[in-house]
Parts: C-alpha cells; sequence; structure tokens
C-alpha cells in the first residue's frame, strides 16, 4: 500500500500557520513582559516596605538603608547610607533633603528625575520607547532575599546601551534586584535588596528634618532655560535617547551649570555644559565608576562633559552633538 502523499501547497500553508502561531505566541509574551515592568514601576510608588540594600558599582560597594511610605500625603522615603560617613536622603514626594550629621549640614532640592531604585522606568509614557530598543525575554526563577521572583532580560538592540535583568518579586510584582551588563555578559552594576518588610505602613511617619542651633541650611537653586537662552542647540531625540528640559544649577553669578537630561526609558546620559576656566587640565581617557562613565571636552569658551551609564561610544556621540550657535 503506497503511503499517503499530501499536495505540497497544503504542507506550505500548515508550515505557514505554525510559524505564525508561533510568531502570535511569542508576540503575547512580549506584551505581557513589557505590562509586568509597567506595573513593577507603579508598585515601586504605591507600595510600602522597608529593607537593607546592597550596592555594587565596579570596585564600589554600599550598604544602605531605605524605607518607603504610600498614603494620602504621597509618598514618604528615607534612605540611610550605613557604610562612611553618616548621610540620610528623606524625601516627601518632589522635595528631597540630604542630611549631613558630622557637618551639620542639610541640603535641599526638588527632585528633577523619578529614577531611584526600585522604581525602574524613567520615561513618563513607560515602555513605549523600550520596545523599539529591546528584546525582551524571562529567564529561569530565582530567589533574592528569601523570595521567589521572575527575573526579566532586557538585551539592547545597538551597542549604544547596556542590557539589564530585573528580578520582581512574584507576589507584589516589586522590583528587588537589577544588573546591568555588557555586550560581554559582564555584570557592571548590581542594586538589590538583601532583607525586605512590606510592613511599612507600621513604622514612624517620616518628617522632612529643621536645622538645629549650629547647623547650616543650603539649597541649589534650579531653573528651566529657555531655547532662546542657551548659547548652544541640543538634539530633542538622539540615537533612541528623548531629551528633557535644560536645567541651569546656580551656586553664584560665577558658577552656573546647565544639566539636560536624555533618556530611553531606562539609561540615561546627563550632558552638562558650563564656562570653562583659565589653565583647566583635561583626562587623557574617559572616567570610569562601575557603570558610570564621563568624558568631557573643552569646546570653544565652554566645558562639556557628558555622564551616564552607557558605553563609551554613546559618550562620543553625544560630545559631538552640540551644535553651537555662534558658529
Amino acid at each position: 500500500m503506497q503511503p499517503m502523499r499530501y499536495p505540497r501547497f497544503l504542507l506550505c500553508a500548515v508550515l505557514l500557520l505554525v510559524g505564525l502561531h508561533a510568531q502570535s505566541s511569542r508576540a503575547d509574551n512580549s506584551r505581557e513582559l513589557w505590562s509586568l515592568l509597567d506595573n513593577s514601576h507603579e508598585q515601586a510608588k504605591a507600595l510600602s516596605y522597608s529593607g537593607l540594600l546592597l550596592t555594587q558599582s565596579g570596585d564600589y560597594t554600599q550598604a544602605s538603608k531605605l524605607l518607603h511610605q504610600s498614603g494620602q500625603g504621597g509618598e514618604f522615603e528615607v534612605l540611610e547610607r550605613l557604610d562612611g560617613p553618616s548621610a540620610k536622603w528623606i524625601r516627601h514626594n518632589e522635595d528631597i533633603q540630604c542630611v549631613l550629621p558630622e557637618k551639620k549640614l542639610i541640603l535641599s532640592e526638588k527632585r528633577q528625575t523619578s529614577v531611584a531604585f526600585p522604581r525602574l522606568l524613567s520615561n513618563p509614557d513607560g515602555t513605549s520607547m523600550l520596545v523599539k530598543l529591546y528584546d525582551i525575554r524571562e529567564m529561569s526563577a530565582k530567589r533574592v532575599a528569601g523570595r521567589s521572583v521572575r527575573v526579566i532580560q532586557l538585551t539592547p538592540k545597538d551597542d549604544l546601551r547596556y542590557g539589564y535583568r530585573f528580578y520582581l518579586d512574584r507576589l507584589r510584582n516589586l522590583l528587588l534586584r537589577s544588573e546591568l551588563f555588557s555586550h560581554k555578559g559582564e555584570v557592571l552594576e548590581h542594586v538589590g535588596f538583601t532583607e525586605i518588610s512590606f510592613d511599612a505602613e507600621a513604622a514612624v511617619k517620616p518628617e522632612m528634618p529643621q536645622a538645629g542651633p549650629g547647623w547650616k541650611v543650603a539649597a541649589t537653586e534650579i531653573r528651566v532655560m529657555r531655547e532662546g537662552e542657551l548659547p548652544y542647540n541640543l538634539p530633542d531625540i538622539f540615537v533612541g535617547f528623548k531629551r528633557s528640559d535644560t536645567l541651569c544649577r546656580i551656586k553664584g553669578k560665577e558658577s552656573q551649570i546647565h544639566q539636560t537630561l536624555y533618556t530611553d526609558g531606562l539609561s540615561s546620559v546627563s550632558v552638562f555644559i558650563q564656562k570653562a576656566n583659565d589653565g583647566h587640565s583635561m583626562p587623557q581617557a574617559p572616567i570610569s565608576h562601575g557603570a558610570v562613565m564621563s568624558r568631557s571636552e573643552v569646546q570653544g569658551q565652554y566645558l562639556v562633559t557628558v555622564l551616564g551609564e552607557v558605553p563609551e561610544k554613546t559618550l562620543g556621540l553625544f560630545l559631538k552633538s552640540v551644535r553651537w550657535k555662534s558658529q
């Protein structure tokens, strides 16, 4: 008896349908993972929690204690450094105070960006930009701080940014650990909880500190610069990074620094521009501190510095992106 032979066009149709189903399943899975990251970012703002953090970037290691409370008054957050000189950052919504007890000094400033662990997105539009810049997939399950987590990996589609691994609490979807890795797979920086509790609402409500006898209070004046005030132009979107406002940090008439922040939704790059000092010595190579790199060069009368958790190639492109109006 001869084996049944199917027409070639029928076999092709079956293979096509199988392929389309597989693509559809992958697309559905990717959408679910992107939504998971969006939700994790919101959970970091909405939940109350406290715990111990460990940050490692290159040779730098820092232990700290974090308390976050969310309620009718908005967000309260206290981050206390446990290693080295005592320092504590207290935030109520957008108001931040840094308390330095050894110097009897309180520094005040308005928060300019919402990126701070365990929040993970720097773009108010969520993950919309990231879909075009990173491939997403779920890795094998792990445990962090004694809790079961889902591991989401983002791999860049170009060589202008690093990759990320996010460890999300399986029950509450809070980010418990974040890793930044190079194109070679080397972990450049990681920050995460070693202990965590979700009973922070029972803790004492933090308050913004008041200066006592002998203490000093200092505040950096920050204002948004209008385009007509700037002697240069910067692109609105550059190699997948979106520009925010240019801010002027004023510490005196002779000390004004412009800062323009770019972000792709995860990675951030800051462009600093200030008047160059006579005889300013320039480093011969980019300065690296773990994942953070910076490059500087004098352009005419100004010193331009680019800093961010991005590869050296990206810093060089941003240095070349400045266009001076007088030229």
